[in-house]
């Protein structure tokens, strides 16, 4: 039986020219992790959409929203640059990166605690000691979320996944716990950070237990990551711009309204496997060599993403009316806002180039395609409200997979 499964794994593999049995295997353990976690997110809407009003939820998203776009000083690129580090077994780096990141997330922590200071003196104390609890715990939780980073790099997908997991169950049930005794803005707030910091701390106590540390280290991985960093900032702004305008524009009904819309089709994009999988692989050989193989899968991969997507657009009516029915106005929208699944072959090509670390292609197809979505963010949510925000978002992930599809034709 078993040889009879390894002919046919090889077989599909001379095929698909991949390796089908990795891919599986990486496949299945990074789907199950996902979709545990979208369990546990989905389970996070559903007790706030029944729990809290519209007005408590967009005040809440504001709250997030802006923290995250401060975050980009806990230096997410780093995260990235850790896994190829990793994959090399230059797992020592480990500790690199969490010095790196406490020294920037000390910056965050002051300027959270402006932020807070400045509500607390305008007597808006919910505001005021929902940005103090964020100055407190995200740091932390960016440093402890570099387990990730790490069973990624070694190419462990089943632990990986097994522990992402495990800390977004475990964190989605301290935070819905919370929630229940009070579904205001300020224990709201409490409840995600101190949930998620604390799921995720246990997992990072005990992965740093794993790491070989007569291993080299890549001090290299800190520059390349800074630069991944400031690749990112367009990413994180735009990524959280459009809630902050939408709060000051059209009022926390239309945050709530809006982020209701766009969330489950986010989660459902995370559960696309394309990057994540390839990128350990392609950071252990030279992008130029293999360069026609990895475009081969690419157009395969295009009938997956229409049978994501209109598998999507038939059951959202069904999906909001069953666990979401007072975000009914939210179904037209999210149907609209799921076209961006059709791109996501791409993202398989951006991997490419992350692993090859094209600085200055990663650079400009991140700076002009974020920097529309900005722009466009600026220009049409103050006159169009949510409808602004969704052709913002659609505007830049059709830019940013034709200048991806460029740069990767590019690469010699």
């Amino acid at each position: 039986m078993e040889n009879n499964i390894s002919k046919v794994l090889i077989f599909l593999s001379k095929i698909f020219k991949t390796d089908v049995n990795y891919v599986i295997k990486g496949s299945f353990w990074w789907i199950l992790g996902r979709v545990i976690s979208f369990f546990a997110s989905f389970l996070v809407l559903f007790f706030f959409s029944r729990l809290a009003t519209k007005e408590v939820y967009g005040a809440y998203q504001y709250i997030i929203s802006l923290c995250a776009i401060f975050s980009i000083l806990t230096l997410p690129g780093l995260d990235t640059a850790l896994v190829s580090a990793v994959a090399q077994k230059k797992e020592r780096t480990f500790f690199l990166c969490e010095k790196e990141k406490l020294k920037f997330g000390a910056i965050l922590f002051l300027i959270l605690c402006l932020i807070s200071g400045y509500y607390f003196f305008k007597k808006n104390f919910e505001l005021g000691f929902g940005f103090l609890f964020a100055g407190i715990f995200l740091p932390f939780l960016s440093i402890f979320s570099l387990y990730i980073a790490f069973w990624q790099g070694r190419q462990r997908f089943d632990l990986q996944n097994k522990y992402f997991a495990l800390h977004n169950l475990l964190g989605s049930l301290i935070f819905i716990s919370i929630l229940i005794l009070k579904p205001t803005v300020v224990f709201s707030v409490f409840a995600f950070y101190f949930s998620f910091t604390f799921a995720t701390f246990l997992i990072w106590l005990k992965t740093r237990k794993e790491i070989d540390k007569n291993s080299e280290e890549n001090k290299e991985t800190l520059s390349f990551g800074k630069h991944l960093t400031l690749m990112y900032f367009p990413s994180s702004l735009s990524q959280q711009l459009d809630y902050v305008l939408l709060w000051h524009f059209a009022g926390a009904k239309a945050v709530a309204i809006y982020t209701f819309s766009l969330r489950v089709i986010e989660r459902l994009g995370e559960l696309i496997p394309f990057s994540t999988l390839a990128l350990p692989k392609m950071a252990q050989k030279e992008i130029s060599q293999i360069k026609k193989n990895i475009f081969e899968k690419f157009l395969k991969l295009f009938p997956i993403a229409i049978l994501i997507f209109f598998a999507y657009y038939f059951f959202a009516p069904i999906l909001y009316k069953i666990f979401f029915p007072k975000y009914t106005e939210s179904i037209f929208y999210s149907r609209i806002f799921a076209i961006f699944l059709l791109t996501s072959p791409f993202w398989f090509l951006g991997t490419a180039l992350v692993a090859g670390q094209k600085k200055k292609e990663l650079y400009i197809i991140n700076f002009v395609s974020q920097g529309l979505k900005i722009l466009l963010y600026l220009i049409l949510i103050p006159f169009l409200g949510i409808w602004g925000g969704i052709i913002s978002v659609l505007s830049f992930h059709v830019i940013s997979s034709f200048l991806t599809l460029y740069f990767f034709h590019k690469i010699k």
